[in-house]
């Protein structure tokens, strides 16, 4: 018998005498029943994979109706719509939010890729574990997720089905590794490669800026345990098989209970900081300070605590309080700037330059690259009329940071009162250059232009001045 021209194979008689292909007829046939399923086909196999892909597309589009960007919404705009921040969950108890994140999405590429992936392993998890236990793996590692995020990220928002397709993703991996499944080991084994290569890469593209990889780890390690736990009960006697997969599910959601509280005690005290900071930079001083101190109560070594604390009591005046945080950031931190620089700033405040002199001289030793830390000590020797040692650390700070606004006028002005005119007209141009729109630099050029005779130079300066001062109505 002749071979079939197609695939190679031996050609069969049909009882009629025809010659056929097996082979052929067969994936011909396989073919055209695909070609003929309709939605209807693939909602009776992947119901819940269909409906879970509807919920996460309605939502996108009720956000375009309701004006939200579609390729990049607000933070502002992810909260309305249910995505989860620890601003709302930790601070307001919106712990709905957990669940609601896995189905609000940032931008149309996000939606699309998720469910994308959806499909994929959605629909091989529901014909392998069924639609019961498949929408229970979905809502756990949903939520194991958005912990996982609250508790590593508490001060970002988040929202993405991203956990929950992880979830989905671990548990066919454990199920496929270890639940001894009827199936040709060179499937399985091909399935198992597909299925930690896009593990491996979602968690590595996770590693991305604005990209949540918490939620990816939390997901994927829930639907690895859970997916373990399913393998264990095919162990067992048929007729307890069915109660112990429920169990599978709810051991895990019971464990979400403990872990919640972990995340709010850890992640509460972090989004007070958050609030500081935010009020500190809005220079709203007194809020800033009342949110620094509930952080300050749970973490009461955090750096960060300290200084934005110290920072609003400083501004708002409070000098003894703030330097009392101030030392004891600095004993933490030896090598902070900020205390240094503060606490200097408060000791020249009170005039007491021996004080500030002291403090500088210890600190900068372990602080060769602070600028403002040997401008202080400049500036603290001078008020104690040690000019020569003022000018050597003027020009330390200058050759840390030459555009320093501060140092460039302070030297200036220690060569003006030395009759070091041209010295002092380099410097004070400079600052000049620094600070455009400064009078203070050109009264400085006027005085060491006419000491060093240069009278025209003087009086341009000076009708500059005058000009700046009309303008402005400055004196």
């Amino acid at each position: 018998m002749a071979d079939c021209p197609s695939c190679g194979r031996e050609l069969h008689l049909t009882p009629e005498g025809d010659p056929f292909c097996p082979e052929c007829r067969l994936s011909a046939s396989q073919a055209q029943e695909r070609r003929s399923r309709t939605f209807a086909d693939y909602y009776h196999r992947f119901p819940a994979t269909i409906i879970l892909i509807a919920v996460n597309v309605l939502v996108f589009v009720a956000m375009l109706l309701g004006h939200v960007s579609a390729t990049g919404p607000t933070i502002d705009q992810l909260i309305r719509w249910g995505g989860d921040s620890g601003d709302k969950v930790l601070l307001h108890n919106q712990w709905w939010r957990i669940v609601t994140a896995a189905f609000v999405h940032i931008g149309a590429a996000h939606l699309i890729m998720n469910m994308w992936a959806l499909w994929v392993l959605g629909t091989l998890a529901e014909a392998v574990l069924g639609t019961y236990l498949y929408v229970g793996i979905y809502f756990v590692c949903a939520i194991a997720g958005s912990l996982a995020s609250l508790y590593w990220n508490p001060g970002l928002a988040g929202a993405g089905a991203s956990g929950a397709i992880m979830g989905i993703l671990g548990a066919e991996v454990s199920v496929l590794k270890f639940a001894r499944l009827p199936l040709p080991k060179e499937v399985l084994r091909s399935t198992l490669r597909s299925l930690v290569q896009g593990a491996v890469l979602t968690l590595v593209i996770g590693l991305l800026p604005r990209i949540d990889n918490a939620a990816h780890v939390g997901g994927l390690a829930c639907g690895l345990f859970i997916g373990l736990l399913l393998s264990l009960t095919r162990r067992a006697d048929y007729t307890r098989q069915r109660p112990l997969r429920q169990i599978c599910l709810l051991a895990p959601f019971a464990l979400m209970v403990p872990l919640a509280l972990a995340v709010q005690k850890h992640g509460e005290p972090r989004v007070h900081l958050q609030e500081a900071e935010e009020e500190l930079g809005a220079s709203h001083y007194d809020q800033a300070e009342r949110e620094a101190r509930i952080a300050l109560r749970h973490l009461p070594d955090q750096e960060n605590v300290l200084a934005v604390l110290s920072a609003a009591l400083y501004y708002q005046g409070n000098d003894a309080e703030a330097g009392k945080y101030l030392r004891q950031l600095l004993a933490h931190n030896p090598r902070s700037e900020f205390a240094v620089n503060t606490l200097a700033l408060i000791e020249l405040k009170n005039n007491d330059a021996i004080g500030a002199r002291d403090l500088l001289i210890n600190a900068l030793a372990q602080q060769p690259r602070n600028a403002y830390g040997e401008f202080y000590l400049g500036t603290a020797l001078q008020t104690l009329n040690a000019d020569d040692q003022a000018i050597a650390h003027y020009r330390k700070a200058l050759q840390i940071d030459p555009q320093m606004y501060e140092a460039n006028m302070a030297l200036a002005w220690v060569f003006e009162k030395q009759d070091r005119p041209q010295d002092a007209i380099a410097l004070y141009q400079k600052a000049t250059q620094i600070r455009p729109s400064e009078v203070e630099p050109l009264r400085g050029l006027a005085r060491s232009y006419r000491a060093a005779g240069m009278t025209v130079q003087a009086d341009q300066t000076l009708a500059e001045i005058q000009k700046r001062v009309q303008a402005t109505g400055n004196r």
